[in-house]
């Protein structure tokens, strides 16, 4: 029934999920090294000798039938994307997507990547998002229930892990590097850094954002300025100011009492809207955090 793409973190937590809390199953698995599958679907049984495989090693787990991605679509039903995004191409999954959308099947996803470079191409009835901003906070559903009010502007702290940096330098005291270095250590930067600390992510977040919000922007419309600490007290945000056909991220030195402030790797959004301002806060990613939003869009998805 289902497709995992991706069987990192996340996936592996997603799948444990998925037999817990529900009567779904899957029925092909994807990491970095290849896939199976298995029309009839995979037993828990499968499941847990799938997750005990090393990192990109499912194709070789004798479990199910090796297949390509393409194989697979004529199992499924719904496919479950938590690859590594590519901001360059959007590739695997973008060719995915409209592979999916052709044959009529949904797309759960928490890959900003394809959305970000692409969301007018692929964002049809059957695709489910709300994973890719804010993960463990409803964002995207407040937004989409926000109609007919007007949105004019969105300000918003995105990214858990540079805002981990910032709370670190300007709240305990450390370094700026060393700030940095213990965010890699603690694996909450992205694998590539750049991404995090050259705003990519808030960026593709944003433009998520602006387009459920029924705005064209996508990722190359979007100012970026790296972040640096520019004094007390400075957070990474990204803006869009949709009366003035602006999108922004950068960092910006806030008074204490701006009410956005949020420390670690909690995130904020500020709505503004043209009868009222709301503030969002909460937890924006986080393995389970993102698989249970994950989940609930997958039920949605069978559901529809």
């Amino acid at each position: 029934m289902i497709l995992l793409f991706g069987f990192g973190g996340v996936g592996r937590t997603y799948a444990e999920l998925l037999y817990q809390k529900t009567s779904l199953r899957l029925c092909a698995v994807f990491d970095s090294g290849g896939g199976v599958a298995k029309k009839e679907c995979f037993s828990w049984g499968e499941v847990k000798e799938l997750l005990k495989t090393a990192r990109g090693s499912v194709s070789k787990s004798g479990l199910g039938k090796a297949v390509s991605p393409d194989e697979a679509l004529d199992y499924c039903q719904v496919i479950v994307d938590v690859s590594p995004p590519n901001y360059e191409t959007g590739e695997p999954s973008l060719s995915l997507y409209k592979k999916a959308a052709a044959k009529g099947l949904a797309v759960v996803t928490a890959n900003k990547a394809p959305l970000a470079l692409a969301f007018r191409e692929v964002a049809y009835k059957r695709l489910f998002y709300k994973a890719t901003v804010m993960a463990g906070t409803p964002l995207i559903d407040l937004l989409r229930g926000l109609k007919p009010q007007e949105v004019v502007k969105i300000r918003g702290i995105l990214n858990g892990s540079t805002n981990y940096v910032l709370t670190r330098v300007y709240k305990d005291g450390v370094s700026f590097e060393d700030a940095v270095r213990e965010a890699k250590e603690m694996g909450i930067l992205e694998p590539d850094p750049r991404l995090d600390l050259e705003g990519v992510d808030p960026a593709a977040k944003l433009v998520i954002i602006a387009n459920t919000l029924g705005h064209g922007v996508t990722l190359k419309d979007v100012e970026r300025r790296p972040l640096q600490p520019m004094g007390p007290v400075t957070r990474y945000l990204a803006i869009a100011d949709f009366t003035a056909g602006k999108a922004v991220v950068e960092p910006v030195r806030l008074p204490p009492d701006d009410q956005i402030h949020v420390d670690y790797t909690m995130n904020a959004v500020e709505i503004i809207t043209d009868v009222n301002t709301i503030l969002l806060k909460g937890k924006g990613a986080g393995r389970k955090e993102t698989a249970y939003v994950l989940l609930n869009d997958t039920i949605k998805a069978v559901e529809a």
